[in-house]
């Protein structure tokens, strides 16, 4: 997990893993003041509020414990001079370094969805009530100080419809009180309870949050499987006069169909449940990366043997055979089949390409030198890069 560990440095991974991770929150001080300053910067957010105009829900001000309603691009700086803390939801979907560092997190950890905030807070302000959320949170000082209060949880593992406003706040001190300098990191689990005060300078940070997947997750990709076997389609028997005899009798015989099922598939369901989300962790169906004009068939080969290709970053592949013969690749976002070619010149590829950083044309001429360049492996790799299975570098 490099890039979980580089994010938590000094502190040790397998530490954090064992004693605080969905546990405990850590305050982590940094080696260097400069740390995060690559992944962003008051020059950014300048950028992203000069150009691109973001509007609510995306960009909010939060004084005094409330979000400020909706304004227009001259009101936001009398909002700041007023208190309020703008915060920048899913910046990670503007800058790209932000996006990448998601994406190889994603694909560390196995759980697709996570996303980064930008908070700006002003001197002695404090724009939040204590409350808690229902993801795991990392903070990223980037500049200037916030003083953090963290308590203990209330509610186990919340939900992201259990709102902190209906639930009972701590009562006890809080386990963490810490300064956070640029550079220094803070760990806060989900459901633990916080707030934070800016000191004597604006104070910039990133805050990282991971929503992992629940239980609950699970039970509802299982209804989506089965619910459309004849059994489960099938109407509930009748309540004459309120009379619910029969309609017991009949959801206890679908308890133990649905016993019996999972436990003779329950290997098959687990290993059918986890497969689905290992291909989906790291991108949703409108996230394929895209490399033009070669994907549009422009440009595939300009530098003959020397032309560059890559795979798509952090993208999962799998190959399948095919009933009727040949094999298929498999990604989150489409399937590509292989008629006609030897089962080991396609798992020779497969090899070569999804464990290359970049390659070039002429690497794979000498991977597949069983196959001719012009009438094989140019118009293999030309429907790959169509595809977006393989991009030009």
């Amino acid at each position: 997990m490099q890039t979980l560990a580089s994010i938590l440095h000094p502190y040790s991974i397998d530490q954090f893993l064992s004693e605080n991770w969905t546990q405990r929150g850590v305050f982590i001080p940094a080696e260097a003041p400069d740390k995060f300053r690559h992944l962003f910067s008051w020059e950014q957010l300048n950028n992203i509020l000069n150009f691109h105009k973001p509007r609510n829900p995306e960009l909010r001000f939060a004084l005094n414990g409330k979000i400020l309603p909706s304004s227009d691009p001259q009101e936001w700086i009398k909002h700041c001079k007023q208190g309020a803390s703008l915060v920048l939801s899913r910046i990670n979907e503007r800058v790209a370094v932000l996006a990448e560092l998601i994406w190889a997190l994603q694909q560390e950890i196995g759980h697709r969805k996570a996303h980064f905030n930008t908070y700006c807070s002003w001197p002695s302000q404090q724009g939040f009530d204590c409350h808690y959320d229902t993801h795991e949170v990392f903070i990223l000082q980037i500049e200037g100080q916030k003083e953090w209060f963290v308590f203990e949880d209330t509610l186990k593992y919340p939900l992201r419809e259990e709102e902190f406003h209906h639930q009972k706040q701590p009562e006890g001190e809080p386990y963490i009180q810490c300064i956070l300098n640029p550079g220094d990191v803070l760990y806060i689990p989900r459901g633990h309870w916080h707030y934070a005060i800016a000191q004597d300078q604006p104070s910039l940070h990133l805050t990282l949050g991971i929503h992992c997947f629940k239980g609950r997750d699970w039970l509802e990709w299982l209804v989506e499987e089965i619910q459309w076997q004849e059994i489960w389609r099938k109407n509930l028997p009748l309540m004459p006069d309120g009379d619910t005899t029969e309609i017991e009798e009949y959801v206890n015989n679908l308890c133990g169909h649905l016993t019996a099922n999972l436990t003779q598939q329950k290997g098959k369901l687990a290993q059918k449940y986890t497969q689905a989300q290992t291909l989906a962790n790291t991108r949703l169906p409108r996230m394929q990366e895209i490399s033009l004009p070669s994907q549009v068939g422009f440009g595939l080969f300009e530098q003959g043997l020397e032309t560059r290709l890559r795979a798509p970053k952090f993208q999962k592949v799998r190959v399948e055979p095919l009933a009727e013969g040949g094999y298929q690749l498999v990604t989150a976002n489409k399937k590509v089949s292989f008629k006609g070619l030897e089962p080991n010149i396609v798992e020779n590829l497969v090899k070569h390409v999804f464990s290359s950083e970049t390659f070039t044309v002429g690497d794979v001429a000498k991977w597949l030198p069983e196959c001719n360049l012009d009438t094989t492996i140019l118009p293999l790799l030309s429907g790959l890069i169509k595809e977006g299975i393989i991009l030009v570098d």
